[in-house]
């Protein structure tokens, strides 16, 4: 399981080449590490989440509070 954190997503390239070199199986969260030759990947599709952050948006612009929003997470696994 290779971490979400901005440096390793930076170098997933690096990353993907390294675990098919050592033959490690490797999981990351997005697809785009799959794309560079990596094993899988699981997460929320980036594109839902930012669809729900511009309903959010939308509900503030038009007068609700943002402490009455419930909270939301994000239900669709990327593609």
């Amino acid at each position: 399981m290779i971490g979400t954190d901005a440096f390793f997503t930076g170098r997933s390239e690096r990353l993907a080449a390294l675990a098919l070199r050592h033959a490690l199986p490797a999981i990351f969260q997005s697809r785009e590490f799959v794309v560079a030759g990596g094993l899988a990947s699981y997460g929320a599709s980036i594109a839902d989440s930012y669809r729900l952050a511009g309903i959010y948006t939308g509900r503030i612009l038009k007068g609700e509070k943002p402490a009455d929003l419930p909270v939301q997470q994000a239900t669709k696994l990327g593609a």
